[in-house]
C-alpha cells in the first residue's frame, strides 16, 4: 500500500511539497515534468522576462529612425508632426501604400491613424480609382479569353450525352 502511494506521488525540487502525479506537467516521453506546475509556470514566466528582447519602454528604434514605446508583446509608434501633416495632406487623394511609404509605417497602421484622425477619402479620387481598376480588368479579361480559355463557339465534351442514374 505504501509503495502504490509513492508511485502516485511525487515531490517538487523547487517548493519541496509532495504533490500528487496530476499537479506536474506530462511530457510526450511519458514521464513528468521536474516541477510541478505552479514552480514551472513561474519558472517559465521569469526565463520570459529574462530573455525577451526589448524592455518595456520608450527607446530610440535605429532601423526605423522614430520613437517607440514597447510594453508587454506590443510595439506603438509615435507619430511626429511631419508624419502627421503628411498623413493629412495626401491620405484624400493617394493610394494607401503610398502615403503609408511617405510616412514609412505599414498601410494598416497608417488607416488605422486616418480613422483615429476622422480622415476620410475624397469621392472622386475612389471613383477615378474604381474606374481604372475596373478597365484594367476589362483588359485582363480580354486577355484571358483569347489565350486558351474558352472560345466563342466551344462545344464541350459531354454535351449530349445521357447521365446515367445510379441507384
Amino acid at each position: 500500500m505504501e509503495k502504490e502511494q509513492k508511485k502516485r506521488k511525487k515531490t517538487c525540487p523547487h517548493c519541496g511539497r509532495n504533490l500528487w502525479l496530476r499537479d506536474f506537467w506530462k511530457l510526450k516521453s511519458g514521464e513528468r515534468y521536474r516541477l510541478c506546475i505552479e514552480c514551472g509556470r513561474k519558472e517559465k514566466n521569469e526565463a520570459y522576462a529574462r530573455n525577451r528582447k526589448v524592455p518595456d519602454g520608450t527607446f530610440y528604434h535605429k532601423s526605423f529612425g522614430r520613437i517607440m514605446e514597447h510594453n508587454g508583446c506590443s510595439t506603438r509608434i509615435f507619430w511626429n508632426k511631419d508624419m502627421l501633416d503628411i498623413l493629412k495632406t495626401h491620405y484624400p487623394n493617394t493610394k494607401n501604400e503610398e502615403v503609408a511609404e511617405m510616412c514609412g509605417v505599414s498601410p494598416r497602421t497608417m488607416i488605422r491613424k486616418a480613422r483615429e484622425l476622422g480622415l476620410q477619402k475624397d469621392k472622386d479620387f475612389v471613383q477615378g480609382v474604381w474606374e481604372e481598376n475596373r478597365k484594367l480588368m476589362h483588359l485582363t479579361n480580354k486577355v484571358r479569353r483569347n489565350s486558351g480559355m474558352i472560345q466563342k463557339g466551344h462545344v464541350p465534351w459531354n454535351k449530349g450525352l445521357k447521365i446515367k442514374e445510379t441507384i
